[in-house]
């Protein structure tokens, strides 16, 4: 009897041990990264560019709208550099844990294309889109010409003359601007500047013939009847301007302009935590009081899950690089 129950408490012993063995693998099994125990601390959103921006403003309207479908507190960090290349490398290179973030843009795309930097936008993993503007190309009110075809037709008569401001000399509408000259055959030439408002302020002061430029960036001139669209570089119809032409309308669909911004991790982020981020990223979306804030700020939004933002990505990547 002694015996037995010796042998009892032994056999009870090593059932202890292997539970415990299978406890301890079970708990280094949903540790950080795996997602089974997701979101258990703060998330970081990181916006690669200066304080009081549009990209800060979106990635707090998306931090407060978030948090209560996340449970955990999302803060923002402004790491701004090299054009957006700091914060972008930061977050390129952090742990694929789901706890660090980027407000992404079109930037995280052309970045590496036409800067030395390393990573490419394959090193993040998409995980929805909340903001759409695309641009419009813009004339001055009192130009000598008010409509698009008049435009191209004043740029014909007058080769080697005609100028369309952009927002930088490697802006994405820039190569839109140059793709149109070429597709309509004119002798015209983009003047990039240091930011749309520059390029926008030009236009309107009759420094250059026309602007390329978002909703957002320009309506105070159209307001103040300074300047008004006469096209939008989109296969869509514009819902503020719904009577102007896209260029889908004039022939070119293949050349669009969208600048979006979104939310993307690092690549080898666990697939279930970017699901979870995705489905609260849409809910956060979907919230009145988001919608009516970026209402208020003047952008235009639109929700991608990650797989079509990772399309969206892939194309503009193509049209940049010139594939």
């Amino acid at each position: 009897m002694r015996l037995l129950n010796k042998t009892g408490f032994l056999g009870m012993m090593v059932a202890l041990l292997i539970t415990l063995s299978a406890c301890g693998n079970s708990s280094s099994a949903g540790g950080e990264g795996d997602g089974s125990n997701y979101p258990e601390k703060e998330i970081k959103i990181v916006v690669p560019f200066a304080a009081g921006g549009a990209a800060t403003t979106t990635a707090r309207l998306i931090a407060q709208n978030m948090e209560e479908h996340v449970g955990q507190e999302i803060v923002v960090e402004n790491r701004e550099g090299g054009g957006g290349t700091a914060g972008q490398q930061a977050v390129a290179s952090a742990e694929p844990n789901g706890y660090t973030l980027l407000l992404a843009t079109n930037s995280v795309i052309t970045n590496p294309i036409f800067s030395k930097t390393g990573y490419t936008h394959e090193d993040f993993a998409p995980i929805g889109q909340v903001v759409s503007d695309a641009s419009y190309l813009y004339i001055p009110e009192d130009a000598p010409y008010d409509d698009y075809e008049s435009f191209v037709s004043y740029a014909k008569e007058n080769p080697g003359e005609v100028t369309i401001g952009t927002s930088g000399a490697q802006a994405s509408d820039t190569f839109a601007a140059k793709d149109l000259i070429e597709a309509e055959g004119l002798d015209a030439q983009t003047v990039p500047y240091d930011g749309a408002a520059r390029a926008v302020s030009s236009a309107a002061g009759g420094h250059d013939d026309a602007a390329m430029s978002s909703f957002s960036e320009t309506e105070g001139q159209v307001q103040e009847g300074n300047l008004k669209p006469v096209l939008i570089f989109s296969e869509d119809s514009s819902e503020e301007y719904p009577d102007i032409p896209t260029t889908a309308d004039i022939g070119y669909e293949e050349i669009t302009d969208e600048s979006w911004r979104g939310l993307v991790a690092p690549e080898g982020t666990d697939e279930e935590i970017l699901n979870y981020l995705t489905d609260a990223l849409e809910k956060a979306f979907n919230e009145e009081d988001f919608q009516k804030a970026m209402e208020n700020q003047g952008m235009v939004t639109r929700f991608r899950n990650g797989e079509e933002l990772t399309e969206l990505m892939n194309k503009q990547y193509e049209q940049y690089n010139g594939e």
